[in-house]
């Protein structure tokens, strides 16, 4: 878990720390509170799991703002093409066509100018780092259901952990690659490197 989620060195002060516990303890009492009113096996309480934790990640960004620059950000062209087989591709399209997309830009990171394409290229690790760590989560939760033998909530959390977090971590992965090209691509013809530090798409 500490290679999953990269802490920068700011975000050792207590007040962040004490944020973290703050966040932490209200998403675990709300999940409770779901799994006591809907039940453990309920398709309605496994979607409430995933996004109590993913409104509680983006806190947890905010509070600890890691720095993100390990290798662990870097992409293999051959590992683009295994999730492109995967399906990455058709879930992005599906991610628009129902609005996804559009009601989650913010336009401050992104605002369809090259002048954001770094910061989107940036949001990109945020994005899949938060999620990487979210799946690793929940397979607390997916092991205790199948450990018991409950197969209703195994499926539902199961599958949501896929849709909500492995393919979100994909996609995030498949997009830097995309737009690291677009911004070497602006660097050669400005003539001036970038002064952000980006993982390469490369190993």
């Amino acid at each position: 878990m500490t290679h999953a989620l990269e802490i920068a060195s700011s975000s050792k002060r207590p007040l962040r720390w004490l944020g973290v516990f703050v966040v932490g303890a209200a998403t675990a009492g709300l999940i409770v509170v779901w799994e006591r009113s809907m039940g453990f096996g309920s398709p309605v309480f496994a979607f409430n799991l995933h996004f109590t934790l993913m409104a509680a990640a983006v806190l947890v960004d905010k509070l600890l703002a890691p720095q993100l620059d390990s290798r662990r950000f870097r992409v293999s062209p051959r590992e683009v093409e295994i999730y492109r087989r995967l399906g990455v591709v058709r879930f992005m399209h599906l991610l628009r066509k129902i609005g996804w997309t559009a009601a989650m830009r913010d336009r401050k990171v992104f605002d369809g100018t090259r002048s954001t394409v770094s910061s989107y290229e940036r949001a990109t690790r945020h994005g899949e780092n938060a999620h990487a760590v979210l799946f690793l989560i929940v397979l607390a939760p997916l092991a205790w259901a199948l450990v018991e033998g409950w197969w209703s909530a195994a499926f539902w959390i199961g599958s949501m952990n896929l849709v909500f977090h492995a393919y979100p971590v994909m996609l995030q992965r498949v997009q830097r690659v995309r737009l690291l090209a677009i911004l070497r691509r602006l660097e050669r013809r400005s003539g001036e490197p970038s002064a952000a530090k980006r993982p390469s798409s490369a190993p």
